[in-house]
């Protein structure tokens, strides 16, 4: 019996290629859709699970609030963690983690001469041996309780150790010697790689440095600084608490109140981490809504293909009455039929399921920056497995029952006399128009939410910044030690401007980026003293012009080798309570230190952020330290057939002046675009489900189309004898599915509306949703719309009227 079912199924099925390969395309990508959103869900919820006793790991983090604005942070002072080493219980585990950061390391290699040289390694940190009793970590080399036993001791993870030592096995490593500047690391042990998602993802393990241990500072706080503690109960990590509270009051209280600051400390579960970014300074954790928004678009994704299913199928029924009516008169029951139909459709099911590994490997190289990082390093193809064996079940029963229902509403006598407008009676419900509507209402919905931040991102790039930033470079100044970092960066500018088609040249901070020194500041005024809490960039003088920002009283900076002369913008001027720009000049700011700056000017204000927030109060000072102008900003000649010569004379002087460090640059126009990795990440994805739901929705439309020209040959039979053109016949057809469009259109304009207006309320400033934007992506729908019916429409409309009207 199951074998009759498969061979009649293969035989339907290739003589009628046409709706078949629709079938399995259609259902491909939703199933394609699925697959990748699971395996990024599963790897999200994933983190930290296989921890044993995971539950019972917190990470101590602080709670602040300063000026009203409450926030979370993950560093600790480095005073906390030797406290609760000291005060913690048997059975409890105290681990601190303290990030490493190192310029090069230098590795001999077997049978080379020359090294292996690694700079900036990521993922090096400093530790205890109880971050091993932490982690289920398997040593294939060493031991946890030998691991630290001296100061210059690393263990590695095995993938570490593959990028070290290529050619030797993890067990050869015990004793080898890795470079670090002029120190010797001795490898004391291997560990395998932990299997699963970890918010712990370091790759080299060191003992914490004494100067680091033996600080007991309560002040300062950083974010390389990071303390996790494993309790038995709420009892001992409650009284871990206490002794750090009680600590801190006596340490660093009174100092942070003066300043405006009131922190707490807190255990944050581990269970939680990975979900909340405030306390991720790795930056791996997610935001669950985005989680919860590539699940929606999935499940919409998968329905539509359902959907479009079912349509196909059921647009079919008519020209399988005469089949079906005789498979009657034979005998076949309702329930056989049923079967026939689900194998049916458990085929094409299975053939868009070997369909989709493909795409799934073409969208994934297509868009990388898609997937989440690491995920390339998790194995699970057993819980994909069961999962998409799971969905073809689910999609073959669902999308099969109701064409299978339909199939036996066919009454086998009318439909053998030829009758077949009456077999197919009752397949007009409207439950077949309902689905092309909830369609093209997710198709609308896209259309809309990819033009509004297309509109957006275009904004964000093209909206008056309050400086100019075209055609100009920016150039990392050296840095590391072994790169030159001691030149004097003032040499590489002055040699510069003696070319002519360099049209200038300044030092400092990115004019609009996260980057910049922070501070608090006095200013007494009539009212009494103000506190101020201002970010602070630093300039050369040159820098206003090249980014032509207006000073409006007052003047440029001196360059000096200490900050004495300050200028700052609009909005500090308004958080001093001081209407007229020229009332500052000459007034002074006291540092919290003590120290004394004069301001000299005031500019105008620009956005040194990006547009989600609002432009803030900005100091600019002077300075001639590498280490705070950071960057080179060269202005490019206007001429771009210039610009290979220029960057090639740039890059001679700077080999000049630093001959060990890479000549590499960016435009600000790319940084500033950098800013909206998220918004352009998003917009991406929003443009993929736009196109993938159209294309659906479309297969859909194209099943009602032919299944409407079907049940209508005779009356356009009629008509054209009558003397209907092909227009006329055209419009008729095509008329209804433009209802059915405008109808969805109406429903999925409100909530395209409310979920963009949402998402526009993180841009401080953003641009205004207006009615154009609705009826352009209507436009857009109508169009596609009238595209995807016209070929059948004009097919039915040419047909010879002969042909349809000869049975009658």
């Amino acid at each position: 019996m199951i074998k009759n079912y498969f061979k009649t199924t293969w035989r339907y099925l290739w003589r009628n290629k046409l709706f078949t390969v629709l079938n399995i395309v259609g259902l491909s990508i939703g199933i394609s859709a699925c697959w990748m959103i699971f395996s990024i869900v599963h790897y999200e919820f994933n983190f930290d699970k296989d921890i044993p006793d995971a539950i019972d790991i917190y990470q101590i983090v602080s709670e602040n609030e300063f000026e009203g604005k409450k926030g979370g942070f993950a560093g600790i002072p480095l005073g906390m963690a030797p406290l609760l080493a000291d005060e913690s219980l048997d059975g409890t585990l105290v681990v601190p983690i303290y990030s490493q950061y190192i310029e090069r390391l230098s590795i001999q290699q077997e049978d080379e001469e020359e090294p292996l040289i690694l700079e900036e390694q990521t993922g090096i940190i400093g530790t205890r041996t109880t971050y091993f009793d932490l982690l289920p970590y398997e040593w294939l080399a060493g031991n946890a309780k030998t691991a630290f036993a001296a100061p210059n001791n690393i263990v590695l993870t095995t993938d570490r150790a593959k990028l070290y030592f290529p050619k030797s096995h993890p067990t050869d490593l015990i004793g080898k010697v890795i470079i670090r500047d002029t120190t010797q690391l001795v490898v004391s042990g291997v560990v395998k790689s932990l299997p699963f998602p970890s918010s712990f993802n370091a790759q080299v393990f060191m003992p914490i440095p004494e100067k680091e241990w033996s600080n007991h500072d309560w002040l300062g706080m950083n974010s390389n600084h990071t303390l996790y503690v494993k309790a038995k109960n709420q009892a001992s990590l409650q009284r871990l608490l206490d002794v750090v509270h009680k600590r801190y009051k006596e340490t660093a209280y009174e100092e942070h109140a003066t300043l405006g600051v009131k922190i707490q400390f807190g255990a944050f579960p581990l269970v939680d981490k990975h979900f909340e970014r405030q306390y991720d300074p790795e930056g791996i954790s997610t935001d669950k809504k985005v989680i919860y928004g590539l699940i929606a678009i999935g499940g919409f994704l998968l329905i539509l293909a359902c959907i479009n299913y079912i349509n196909l199928s059921t647009a079919q029924v008519p020209q399988r009455a005469k089949e079906i009516g005789i498979r009657k008169t034979l005998g076949a029951r309702p329930v056989s039929l049923t079967a026939n139909f689900i194998v049916e459709t458990l085929c094409i099911t299975f053939c868009a399921l070997l369909l989709s590994g493909p795409l799934v490997l073409f969208f994934q190289r297509a868009f990388p920056e898609l997937m989440p990082n690491g995920i390339e390093h998790f194995d699970n193809s057993l819980p994909v497995g069961i999962f998409l064996l799971g969905l073809i079940l689910l999609i073959s029963f669902f999308a099969g029952l109701y064409p299978a229902y339909l199939i036996n509403k066919v009454r086998s006598i009318e439909t053998l006399k030829g009758k077949v407008e009456t077999k197919i009676k009752g397949t007009r419900l409207t439950l077949r128009r309902s689905l092309i509507v909830f369609q093209f209402i997710i198709a609308q919905f896209f259309i809309v939410s990819a033009l509004i931040i297309e509109q957006q991102l275009d904004y964000t790039l093209r909206s008056d910044l309050g400086f100019v930033h075209d055609a100009i470079v920016n150039i990392r100044m050296p840095y590391k030690s072994y790169q030159n970092n001691d030149v004097d960066p003032f040499l590489y500018k002055q040699a510069l401007k003696k070319y002519p088609e360099i049209a200038g040249i300044a030092m400092g901070h990115e004019p609009q980026s996260d980057n910049h020194w922070g501070n608090l500041y006095y200013y007494t005024a009539d009212t009494g003293r103000i506190q101020l809490h201002i970010p602070r960039k630093y300039i050369d003088n040159d820098y206003l012009n090249l980014y032509q920002i207006e000073l409006l009283a007052g003047r440029n900076i001196q360059q000096t080798d200490t900050m004495r002369n300050v200028m700052v913008n609009e909005t500090a001027l308004k958080a001093m309570g001081l209407p007229s720009p020229e009332q500052i000049i000459g007034q002074y700011l006291i540092q919290h230190e003590g120290a004394s700056l004069r301001v000299v000017g005031v500019f105008k204000d620009f956005h040194q952020k990006s547009l989600r927030t609002e432009i803030e109060p900005l100091l600019l000072g002077s300075s001639q330290d590498p280490g705070e102008l950071q960057i080179f900003h060269i202005k490019m000649p206007n001429d771009r057939r210039q610009w290979k010569k220029t960057l090639a004379t740039m890059e001679k002087e700077w080999k000049t002046f630093y001959p060990n460090a890479p000549f590499e640059y960016k435009f600000a126009d790319e940084n500033i675009k950098n800013l909206y990795e998220t918004e352009h990440r998003t917009a991406k994805l929003i443009d993929l489900a736009t196109g993938v739901t159209i294309f659906i929705s479309c297969l859909g439309l194209f099943g009602l189309a032919t299944l409407t020209a079907f049940q209508r040959t005779k009356e356009i039979g009629i008509r054209k004898v009558l003397g209907a053109s092909v227009t006329g016949i055209v419009g008729l057809l095509s008329k209804d599915f433009v209802q059915l469009v405008v109808i969805a259109i109406v429903i999925a304009s409100p909530i395209a509306w409310y979920a963009m207006n949402n998402w526009l309320a993180d841009f401080a400033y953003r641009i205004a949703i207006q009615w154009w934007m609705f009826a352009l992506a209507g436009l857009l729908a109508v169009i596609v719309a009238l595209l995807t019916v016209s070929y059948r429409a004009i097919k039915a409309a040419r047909a010879n009227p002969v042909d349809s009207l000869r049975d009658e």
